[in-house]
């Protein structure tokens, strides 16, 4: 199979999960993280196109606490934040002094650019959503997020953002040129997909919705 349709094979097992609007809807403590954004969709998701895909690579039972990470912590302890942030910035002002120390991991925020850590809130909140699979196995939820984050990056239908994306803005060459918010991975021929694995993907997907989501029904 080729890179457009292992994607689109990827696109549509991802298509049967529910959204989330929020961490604590997640039913699960291990897994994979897919984020759509407003305004952004693909030839394969009409629906809306991943803009990112995430793991809780270090540690068991923290897909939750890696989500809330992202949509209540500060920018250094998530580079999803940090990309947000400073493409906000740039966007507004490519030569402001506050990108230094913004986009550095580890440096604190000034009084200036201490209201983007509320935007950035205010954005996750109000433009993104996002999918879950359950993955227990450590490694393979860690070399499914990188094999995925890979093909997508590698899509002919898939890596074009469009013109008012935020990603546009962003520090890292790789957010731009793949229309992810991802920097590792990106667009690497070594970590396509394998149809063994995908197939295990597929598996997984359903038994996520079959044991998770369907009796809520």
């Amino acid at each position: 199979m080729n890179t457009e349709h292992i994607c689109e094979q990827i696109q549509k097992i991802l298509f049967k999960l529910p959204f989330h609007y929020e961490p604590e809807e997640v039913p699960f403590r291990n897994g994979l993280y897919f984020f759509y954004e407003e305004g952004e969709s693909s030839k394969h998701s009409p629906q809306g196109r991943v803009v990112r895909i995430g793991n809780h690579p270090r540690s068991q039972n923290r897909l939750i606490g890696r989500l809330q990470d992202h949509y209540y912590g500060g920018k250094n302890g998530s580079v999803f934040r940090r990309l947000l942030g400073g493409a906000l910035i740039r966007k507004d002002n490519p030569k402001d002094a506050c990108l230094k120390h913004w986009e550095e991991q580890n440096s604190p925020i000034c009084r200036k650019c201490k209201p983007i850590e509320a935007e950035v809130n205010r954005i996750l909140e109000n433009k993104f959503r996002f999918k879950c699979i359950n993955i227990e196995n450590k490694e393979f939820r860690n070399l499914m997020e990188k094999n995925i984050i890979a093909t997508i990056s590698l899509c002919s239908l898939c890596n074009k953002p469009t013109k008012k994306w935020l990603g546009n803005y962003a520090c890292s060459e790789n957010v731009r040129a793949s229309g992810l918010w991802n920097s590792d991975y990106v667009n690497n021929k070594d970590y396509i997909i394998a149809k063994t694995d995908l197939l295990k993907l597929k598996r997984l997907t359903i038994f996520t919705i079959n044991r998770f989501y369907l009796k809520k029904r």
